[in-house]
């Protein structure tokens, strides 16, 4: 069966998934006392303000930002079970020295990439690393993780750009899909000449005669993302149903790109889980965009579910939809499967808790009050939090910080 016919089956199988997950409370993870989320959030902003007084006065900022790295690990292993933090701590560990190694080949490749770019890029890298330990494989910067990933920055931002028109980003769709097809093409601009160098360090890695598969990948994603511009108002042919295959292809495939590219060679199983870990990521990427999508014109299901009501029952689903997908995962079977999949799990949750603490209005006040018992800050703490990394010039550390926040322990 080609790749292709596999994607169309699970984007079926996955879709179907979706309509089917209850919408009835779904509890995952502990709760916290008020006492615990107030030292969290005390600890929280003391490393926040650290943060920014070195952003601004240039006091070491690279060490800054690798104690900062450390509190961050602290915080999230104190998220876990206590059986499971040595595994975890090795994990991160390997995460970060991998993320190391990316940012500076990052910074030779383009110079000018801002650093909010970077952190986008690494945050695909660490999809990769995830893919790599699920796979049992060595967790490291691969020079084809390296390539997507920041392929994955370039192509998503200039298609989201709303300074770009509809035109522009279909003959820049052209163009790359031909550089991905094996197809030598014009470098008439920066942006296009950038594309190609990456796809070279792939072909490199992998050679099309050799690895086929991995730019089947790659083409089924490009063909998701031209597909996902579908996704606005004023296409009246882009309807419900549409719109949750849409967006179920452009995840699923995502990933399944990235574990082409960690692996080079898939077995069903492997692809298939791939697949459902890229559909809920962006779920969670929509839950958190709704506000910038209703703003800029793009349409999914979760802004189909705030103009309608509120959005309890649509993040319930999300998060049974998440334990479906993580504890039927067949290569989530081995050795290291436990540490990876709570990891996933916090961080996965922690991003939904994120997402109702900045958006309370599109949540019932009930709703917003039983959650705010499972996040280990006080959502004021969090808002507040958001507030204060939107004004801080080391956004990258601000973000991990966030993130890790959401996910402290005692």
């Amino acid at each position: 069966m080609t790749l292709d016919k596999v994607i169309s089956n699970l984007t079926t199988k996955f879709s179907a998934l979706w309509n089917c997950v209850s919408d009835a409370p779904c509890l995952i993870g502990r709760t916290y006392s008020e006492e615990q989320q107030r030292e969290n959030g005390l600890k929280s902003e003391d490393l926040l303000l650290d943060a920014d007084f070195q952003s601004k006065h240039g006091n070491g900022v690279q060490k800054h930002i690798n104690r900062l790295r450390d509190c961050v690990r602290d915080l999230v292993l104190k998220s876990v079970e206590h059986e499971r933090r040595e595994q975890i701590e090795e994990m991160l560990v390997a995460f970060s020295d991998a993320g190391d190694e990316f940012v500076t080949r990052t910074r030779e490749f383009d110079k000018d990439l801002q650093f909010d770019n970077i952190f986008q890029a690494l945050r695909n890298l660490w999809i990769i690393n995830s893919m790599q330990e699920a796979f049992e494989l060595p967790i490291r910067a691969n020079p084809s993780g390296f390539a997507y990933s920041l392929l994955y920055t370039y192509t998503d931002n200039y298609l989201d750009s709303a300074a770009i028109t509809q035109y522009e980003k279909q003959e820049f769709g052209n163009i790359f899909g031909l550089r991905l097809a094996g197809f030598e093409v014009p470098k008439d601009s920066a942006l296009v000449s950038n594309v190609s160098s990456l796809v070279d360090i792939i072909e490199k890695e992998y050679p099309r005669a050799l690895f086929p598969e991995v730019y089947s990948s790659l083409l089924a994603i490009h063909r998701a993302q031209q597909g996902s511009l579908l996704q606005r108002r004023s296409d009246p042919h882009c309807e419900g149903p549409d719109i949750l295959s849409v967006s179920v292809e452009k995840g699923g495939t995502s990933v399944v790109a990235d574990a082409y590219l960690a692996k080079g060679r898939l077995t069903p199983a492997e692809t298939e889980f791939a697949f459902g870990y890229g559909v809920f990521l962006q779920f969670i990427d929509d839950l958190q965009d709704v506000k910038e999508d209703f703003a800029g014109g793009s349409e999914s299901l979760f802004t189909i579910a705030a103009n309608e009501g509120k959005l309890d029952s649509f993040t319930n689903r999300l998060l049974w939809y998440l334990r479906e997908v993580l504890f039927s995962a067949s290569p989530l079977h081995g050795p290291r499967a436990d540490g990876l999949t709570e990891l996933i799990l916090q961080g996965s949750v922690g991003l939904i808790l994120e997402s109702i603490a900045r958006n309370p209005e599109m949540f019932s006040e009930e709703y917003v009050k039983t959650s705010e018992h499972f996040s280990p800050l006080k959502f004021e703490a969090i808002r507040k939090m958001h507030r204060k990394r939107e004004s801080m010039e080391l956004s990258f550390v601000s973000r991990e910080l966030s993130w890790a926040a959401l996910n402290s322990g005692d």
